[in-house]
C-alpha cells in the first residue's frame, strides 16, 4: 500500500523535529518550515468532505429538515391511519 499525502506530510513533520538548528537563522527557517507542514496538514483534513455538525445544534438542524419535509415530531399525522407514522403527507 501507498502511503496517502497526509502520511508523506507526518512523515515530513516529523525529520524535520527530528532534525537541529545551531544559529538563530537556522532555528527560524525550522519554525517556518514546521508551520507551513502542519497549515498544509491542517488544510488536507478539511478538504475531506463536509462533516455532520456536533452538539444541540446537529439536532435544531435534522428537526428543521424534518420539519422542512413534513414529518411530525415523531407521533401521529392529523387525518392519517395510526399505521400512518412517517413519510404520509
Amino acid at each position: 500500500m501507498s502511503n496517502t499525502s497526509r502520511m508523506n506530510r507526518l512523515e515530513e513533520l516529523g525529520r524535520v523535529d527530528a532534525e537541529k538548528a545551531y544559529t538563530g537563522k537556522g532555528k527560524r527557517n525550522l519554525k517556518d518550515e514546521k508551520k507551513r507542514i502542519v497549515r498544509e496538514i491542517k488544510v488536507s483534513k478539511t478538504r475531506q468532505g463536509p462533516q455532520k455538525p456536533k452538539g444541540p445544534q446537529s439536532r435544531m438542524v435534522s428537526e428543521q429538515k424534518a420539519r422542512k419535509l413534513g414529518y411530525s415530531g415523531g407521533g401521529l399525522i392529523k387525518g392519517k391511519p395510526k399505521l400512518a407514522k412517517r413519510g404520509w403527507k
